[in-house]
């Protein structure tokens, strides 16, 4: 199943709910919404993937999971800052498979 998460921090959606009221032309705040750093998510019984993209210089990011035993499961860091980014897997086949998932943002 492949699902399609949108995420901002307060501070990105508060700039964008400035410049929206700020700008009078619709064509500039279609790019601001365009812009706005987003995840996608995918996931089966036992891999939570993330793939985030447009979170900002420098920043990284990687697929982090609970098993169904207790313990964790991580993805290896990835490039955040880029719309062209790499997906991140956390792997729970031999932890009793997947519980949940999330990303993790450095």
């Amino acid at each position: 199943m492949v699902r399609r998460r949108l995420v901002a921090a307060a501070v990105t959606s508060l700039g964008l709910v400035a410049g929206a009221l700020t700008t009078s032309s619709s064509a500039a705040s279609a790019d601001a919404v365009q812009a706005q750093p987003m995840c996608y998510v995918w996931e089966d019984h036992n891999t939570h993937g993330e793939l985030c993209e447009g979170w900002g210089s420098g920043s990284e990011f990687r697929a982090t999971a609970r098993c169904k035993n207790g313990q964790m499961a991580y993805g290896n860091w990835y490039a955040a800052d880029t719309f062209y980014g790499t997906w991140s897997y956390a792997y729970c086949s031999a932890k009793g498979g997947l519980a949940d998932g999330w990303f993790q943002l450095r």
